[in-house]
């Protein structure tokens, strides 16, 4: 019986089809993350739209819509952190600005808030006051800077609720309607806690209130997931 012999030019065309065929495969697998990862690349994360916008319609950015920020503490927080309503307020209304919001001066809103005792009984009053379309009330039930298992690391940890409020004219008087709610909860860093001796309280409880910032301003504009501490 006579072994047939396969040409060495049909081996050489065979082998290097089973790699082309390999690295097609291979690319089949993958090439939706690589297709992801160039897009990326290229043009950034995808923009994330805002709760706001997603609940009223409204982009904060474009319309000419103007909000006004404010926020509650309990006396709870405030033994620790006696300034925490009013750094929040700035915090906040300087990342809304940044990002194109219209928003009232939180000087004027901070310095309304000292004038009435620290507080208001409904955002209409608010509503009456400044002019504004839409009017956000936070109100912070938690605030702690340190670890709940050890004193000696920072763990910054926070929740609470935020409201958000349309102005509206009935009958010649300015009142607010609630267009959404919803809680909010956020840990700084994400990743753990630190030391205590790595920096100052002071220094901690900025940055701590910086990403919280971040956290309640994105939920009046677009952002990209990339974008977030």
């Amino acid at each position: 019986m006579t072994c047939s012999v396969v040409p060495k030019w049909i081996s050489v065309r065979w082998r290097v089809g089973s790699a082309l065929l390999a690295a097609l495969a291979l690319f089949s697998s993958v090439g939706c993350s690589l297709g992801v990862m160039a897009g990326r690349a290229i043009f950034g994360d995808p923009k994330q739209v805002s709760e706001f916008r997603t609940r009223t319609g409204i982009d904060l950015t474009k319309d000419e819509k103007k909000l006004l920020i404010v926020v509650r503490t309990p006396q709870s927080i405030e033994g620790e952190s006696p300034s925490l309503d009013l750094d929040l307020i700035d915090a906040v209304s300087r990342r809304l600005k940044l990002h194109g919001v219209q928003i009232v001066n939180p000087d004027d809103v901070a310095r309304w808030i000292d004038k009435n005792g620290g507080r208001f009984d409904h955002p209409s009053e608010l509503a009456r006051e400044f002019d504004t379309d839409f009017i956000a009330v936070v109100d912070v039930d938690t605030f702690s800077l340190h670890d709940a298992g050890s004193p000696n690391l920072y763990h910054g940890s926070a929740s609470g609720q935020m409201q958000v409020f349309q102005v509206q004219e009935v009958a010649g008087a300015k009142e607010t309607l609630q267009v959404f709610t919803g809680n909010f909860r956020n840990q700084y860093p994400p990743h753990g806690p630190v030391p205590c001796d790595s920096l100052s309280r002071k220094m901690f409880e900025k940055k701590f209130v910086d990403n919280l910032s971040d956290r309640l301003g994105s939920r009046f504009y677009d952002y990209r997931l990339g974008d977030e501490m």
